[in-house]
């Protein structure tokens, strides 16, 4: 890419790699440059390095750069979960000939977003669920995994958790207990409350489906009984999530799994728990509940870190 010229006001590059997309922007001084924003699929690119020199089409890439990815994050390094990628993020840098690549996870770049999340980002689970801007909130997502992140409106922050790998609380297994004649295949949140846990409760009561999507089109009655069961299972997960992290700042919740389970013929019953917690004077019941239907939340987390690197290094 020697040679290249840089793409006018940009000061970063910012990437969200999701299982089958990757979306990607150019940002400036004040944030995504909304000519730039570009989603292009995985499994048309070699690698996360083929995909991002498409991108930038001979471009110069920019000293910043900050991906988001759907799979584990340690340290310096990544890995997509859907696809066979890795991300050095040093190695990244010499590559793309970049001063300093950052890597993080694609739920903590949610969370980086919501200080600042836009209204039409997000949709409102009931009625006078309304955007705080202090305190604390948590991101909830459910789609191949599942993962919270919680965030402190005032300063940014967002501190991470691994709580798909925590075991399911006493409330959901009960719930388990009621529908199924075996509950030893779902001893994490993960085993239940992902896409694949959602199949493998449906093959326990005895449907025969190996996709969510099957499940939700399928004319049987058990498959039926499978996704109310997931649901109602889900209900008291949430309220376990309100104790454990009282997030009076909102619930965020992003995924494909979480916009099945809070459709609106079944988010009154999912959230119906939380709202009728009447303890600690009702402040669990006044939780607001969002989903996010902005595909571009993520890029936005992105966003704010760079920025905060810009400043930080005067760039």
């Amino acid at each position: 890419m020697d040679g290249g010229t840089a793409q006018d006001g940009a000061i970063g590059l910012v990437a969200d790699v999701g299982g089958t997309n990757t979306r990607l922007a150019f940002v400036g001084r004040d944030g995504v440059l909304g000519d730039t924003v570009v989603s292009q699929r995985n499994a048309s690119h070699g690698g996360f390095l083929d995909l991002v020199r498409t991108y930038l089409a001979g471009r110069t890439c920019p000293d910043l750069v900050v991906i988001a990815v759907a799979g584990p994050v340690a340290g310096r390094h990544a890995r997509l979960t859907n696809r066979n990628w890795d991300f050095d993020a040093d190695a990244l840098a010499m590559q793309l000939g970049a001063c300093e690549v950052t890597l993080m996870n694609d739920l903590e770049a949610l969370g980086q977003a919501v200080p600042t999340v836009a209204a039409d980002a997000v949709e409102p689970l009931h009625e006078g669920a309304r955007l705080g801007r202090s305190g604390q909130a948590l991101v909830v997502g459910l789609g191949t995994g599942f993962n919270v992140s919680a965030v402190d409106m005032e300063s940014g922050v967002v501190f991470t958790a691994e709580q798909g790998h925590a075991s399911l609380p006493v409330s959901v297994m009960a719930v388990l207990r009621a529908h199924l004649p075996d509950t030893s295949r779902f001893e994490t949140v993960e085993n239940l409350f992902s896409g694949v846990g959602l199949v493998r409760l449906a093959q326990v009561i005895g449907v025969d489906v190996d996709t969510a999507e099957a499940l939700a089109k399928s004319d049987d009655p058990r498959a039926r009984e499978a996704m109310e069961t997931c649901a109602e299972a889900f209900s008291l997960m949430v309220r376990e999530l309100a104790y454990a992290y009282f997030p009076r700042a909102g619930l965020y919740f992003n995924g494909s799994l979480a916009k099945f389970l809070l459709a609106p013929e079944r988010r009154e019953n999912v959230l119906k728990p939380l709202r009728d917690d009447a303890s600690f004077d009702g402040q669990f019941a006044r939780i607001p509940a969002f989903l996010f239907v902005s595909d571009t939340v993520a890029l936005g987390g992105c966003t704010a870190r760079l920025l905060a690197r810009a400043r930080q290094a005067d760039v």
